[in-house]
């Protein structure tokens, strides 16, 4: 039996469950960062910062999204309006996490899937340089989506550095 994928709008009662879920998506993106980087420091009090949270209660344009498999919380996605390669957009992936547990399985795909398809427009997916693994996903996803456009460019290494994925969807 395939698994049940719900998607839903994160509320604010349930911020603190996509705070608690970014400590360990920022756990799992500071394997890619060196050393030297200030990617994946924590405080002082051991978490890791997140400056832009509130606002995806606060700011038009932002959605915090939780999916579930089965029942059980899974993952999250956070929309916004930035756009990497500073070109209008209506919607960007900011962040995407799916626990481990989830991974390899289809279910990130099939969540990037409704997320995208729901929300018609044009779209940017920036890919931090640095994770070779969320490159080959977003490769794979937005190549089976069978979107009207999709253009993979290289950010200019100052507003983006890495891989920008435009597409446009509907």
């Amino acid at each position: 039996m395939p698994p049940v994928i719900e998607l839903r709008a994160a509320s604010i009662a349930e911020r603190p469950i996509v705070e608690r879920l970014l400590q360990l998506y920022c756990h799992d993106f500071s394997e890619f960062a060196g050393i030297e980087s200030a990617q994946g420091r924590v405080d002082a009090e051991g978490r890791f910062a997140y400056p832009w949270i509130d606002l995806y209660w606060s700011e038009a344009g932002r959605e915090a999204l939780l999916h579930r498999v089965n029942g059980d919380l899974a993952g999250f996605v956070l929309l916004n309006r930035w756009s990497a390669t500073g070109e209008p957009v209506d919607r960007a992936i900011a962040e995407f996490f799916v626990m481990r547990k989830y991974r390899r399985a289809g279910i990130g795909m099939q969540v990037a899937h409704r997320v995208l398809r729901d929300r018609p427009g044009r779209w940017e997916i920036p890919v931090a340089a640095y994770n070779a693994p969320a490159l080959a996903f977003w490769r794979r996803t937005v190549g089976s989506l069978g979107a009207a456009e999709i253009e993979e460019r290289t950010g200019d290494g100052e507003r983006w550095s890495g891989p920008i994925f435009r597409l446009r969807i509907g």
